[in-house]
């Protein structure tokens, strides 16, 4: 039977984590084609997923060899042409530092093959943290689970006036990691490919928006869908601050071009008057980077950053240290998704699916998998590098 869904997976660096998002989706024979769109090509791990059969048999997977991600451009032209390539229904994208939860996945695809005026649909995102050492010698690579808890999780976005759903929806980041309908994914990437633009955040919103567009979001409380690693994004995407990157990106005409097509759309599809809309959108884009700035600009930020400067290894010491209440948050979660529906027979899907992503953390099997890779794609390659996704 032809697979239903297409898993996007964007790569730029952090190698190793590509072979345990692999490893981990080939032993759970994850029914789902693969389609690898890589921007930093290593030849080693080149020759891996270019036989993939020897190494994932159980996974449909095609990989792509693209330029380099020099710039955003680079890679928002990438992504455009590998969303144009996705033959399933339904597609999804992932970063490969990440894991994705069949049971999830299965029930959003079963919602939307059921619900036509709905665009995507997920579960929950499940956030989680690997303790490896306190100096962190593979980077969040292997370890042992060290914090488990649920994010980027809302209600449905569902009202029928597309001009509502941005007022309730439009900061809703859990849509970038939902299933998506193949046909409104690859509109959305080839826009942004159109737009190119500067700045993440405003990419970020008009992913957001423009999946908004195209009907309505459904968010499941009563499964996961996607696990999140916490941790390994070592590296900020502005060379300096935002405050270094604003006077040197175009912001103000990223967010101009981003008001005139979705308030274009939105209107066109509401029958509103097109300056209205486009005030409301100005107005999601208001409340996004007011959180954003009192969140890096805030009257804590300060004492942060003094703490990172006068005292970097309590700093490394704080990021990286064991937690001792991974057995309650487990126990939270599952108690948050019974709450929600979840039946029995589902709870105990989720928990075979978490032990068999600690056994990819922590387990012999993945270590003796990865060792012979080790010489050539070994952890000082794993540094995450910025990719242009919504983290």
């Amino acid at each position: 039977m032809s697979p239903r869904l297409t898993i996007v997976l964007p790569l730029k660096g952090r190698h190793l984590f590509t072979l345990r998002f692999l490893w981990h989706a080939n032993r759970a024979r994850l029914p789902y084609r693969f389609l690898i769109a890589d921007g930093e090509v290593h030849p080693a791990l080149a020759e891996v997923l270019e036989n993939s059969g020897e190494h994932f048999p159980n996974l449909d997977l095609q990989y792509i060899r693209y330029p380099d991600d020099r710039d955003f451009s680079c890679f928002f032209a990438k992504m455009a042409d590998a969303l144009g390539r996705v033959t399933t229904p339904y597609a999804m994208l992932a970063d490969n530092d990440d894991f994705l939860a069949y049971g999830g996945l299965e029930r959003a695809l079963d919602f939307l093959q059921s619900h036509a005026d709905y665009v995507c649909s997920g579960g929950r995102v499940a956030g989680f943290s690997v303790y490896s050492g306190l100096n962190n010698p593979s980077h969040g690579l292997r370890g042992k689970l060290n914090r488990l808890y649920a994010y980027y999780h809302s209600e449905d976005v569902s009202s029928p006036v597309v001009a509502e759903r941005l007022r309730q929806g439009g900061l809703k980041l859990w849509i970038y990691y939902t299933v998506v309908r193949t046909e409104a994914l690859a509109a959305i990437c080839r826009e942004v490919a159109e737009l190119d633009f500067s700045d993440l955040q405003v990419h970020e919103a008009f992913h957001v928006m423009r999946a908004l567009t195209f009907g309505r979001a459904h968010s499941d409380d009563a499964t996961v869908s996607y696990f999140r690693q916490y941790g390994t994004s070592l590296y900020s995407s502005f060379k300096k601050d935002w405050v270094h990157h604003l006077v040197r990106s175009r912001f103000t005409s990223d967010v101009h071009a981003l008001v005139e097509r979705i308030s274009a759309v939105t209107a066109a599809a509401d029958g509103a008057d097109p300056a209205a809309v486009a005030e409301d959108v100005r107005a999601v884009l208001d409340d996004k980077f007011r959180q954003f700035l009192w969140a890096n600009y805030g009257s804590l930020q300060g004492l942060k950053q003094a703490l990172r400067s006068r005292a970097p290894d309590l700093v490394t010491w704080l990021q990286n240290r064991p937690r001792y209440f991974v057995g309650r948050e487990r126990s939270a979660l599952l108690l948050q998704l019974a709450n929600a529906g979840a039946s029995q027979e589902y709870v105990a899907q989720f928990c075979a699916e978490l032990a068999a992503i600690e056994d990819a953390l922590s387990g012999e099997a993945f270590s003796a998998f990865v060792r012979p890779f080790l010489p050539v794609l070994g952890p000082a390659e794993e540094l995450k590098t910025v990719a242009p996704c919504a983290n």
